[in-house]
C-alpha cells in the first residue's frame, strides 16, 4: 500500500478593518452649527482656518456655559448627530478634539493676567457632570497681541460618557482675575471613532488529502 499525503496549512490572514462610523466634524464655515452661547465670527485675525465661533464673557472670574448638546437633527455631517455621537462615543477608542484660541489683542491695555480654559461633559449616566479644569492654563503679558492656540484631544470617556447614556452636553468656560474677562474661540470640533485597525486572524487550517493504493 502506498500513501501520498498532501497538506495545505493556512497560518494567518491579515485583514484591514476601518470603523463603519464617520466622524462628526464642525468647522463653522457658514454658521454656529447648533452650538450655543457662541457667535459666528470671521476671526480671529491670524487664524488660518477662520471663520470660527467665539464665546464671549462679560465678566472675569469663573465662567462656564453650555456649548453643545448633540441634537437629534442633522449636523456635523450626519443625518442625526445624536445617534452618530452615541455610536462613536460608545467605542472606548472614540476621541473628541478641537482647537481653542485666545486673542491677545482682546485684553485691556496694560493688563497682565492669568487665565484658564475649562471643560465639562454632562450626561444622564452615573458620571453625570464631569469637569476637567485647566485644559489651558496661561498668562497674558501686558499689551501682547499674540494669538495663542492649542489643539485639545482626549478620549470621549474622559468627559464622563458611558455606554448606555442617552444624551450628552459639552460645556466650556474660563477662569481669570475678576477684573479681566477672557474670550476665546473654538474651531474644528470633531468626534471621531477608532482608527483603521489591522486584525490578525489565526486560521490554523489544515487540509489533508490521502490517496490509498
Amino acid at each position: 500500500m502506498m500513501k501520498n499525503v498532501f497538506v495545505l496549512s493556512i497560518t494567518a490572514v491579515l485583514l484591514f478593518a476601518a470603523s463603519s462610523e464617520s466622524a462628526l466634524v464642525y468647522t463653522f464655515d457658514t454658521d454656529v452649527e447648533g452650538f450655543q452661547n457662541v457667535s459666528w465670527n470671521a476671526g480671529p485675525a491670524g487664524w488660518s482656518d477662520a471663520p470660527t465661533v467665539q464665546q464671549a464673557h462679560t465678566a472675569g472670574g469663573w465662567q462656564m456655559k453650555m456649548t453643545k448638546e448633540f441634537s437629534w437633527e442633522a449636523g456635523g455631517g450626519a443625518d442625526n448627530q445624536q445617534l452618530a455621537m452615541q455610536a462613536m462615543a460608545n467605542d472606548p477608542a472614540a476621541k473628541i478634539s478641537f482647537d481653542v484660541m485666545v486673542d491677545g489683542s482682546s485684553f485691556p491695555a496694560g493688563a497682565g493676567v492669568w487665565y484658564q480654559f475649562n471643560l465639562v461633559g454632562n450626561s444622564d449616566g452615573s458620571a453625570s457632570w464631569t469637569q476637567i479644569d485647566k485644559v489651558v492654563d496661561g498668562w497674558h503679558n501686558p499689551d501682547d497681541a499674540t494669538l495663542l492656540t492649542w489643539h485639545v484631544e482626549l478620549p470621549f470617556s474622559a468627559l464622563g460618557w458611558e455606554p448606555g447614556d442617552s444624551w450628552f452636553q459639552l460645556w466650556t468656560g474660563t477662569n481669570s482675575d475678576a477684573a479681566y474677562p477672557v474670550n476665546f474661540y473654538l474651531d474644528n470640533v470633531k468626534v471621531t471613532p477608532e482608527p483603521a485597525t489591522m486584525i490578525l486572524l489565526g486560521v490554523g487550517g489544515l487540509f489533508s488529502l490521502r490517496k490509498r493504493k
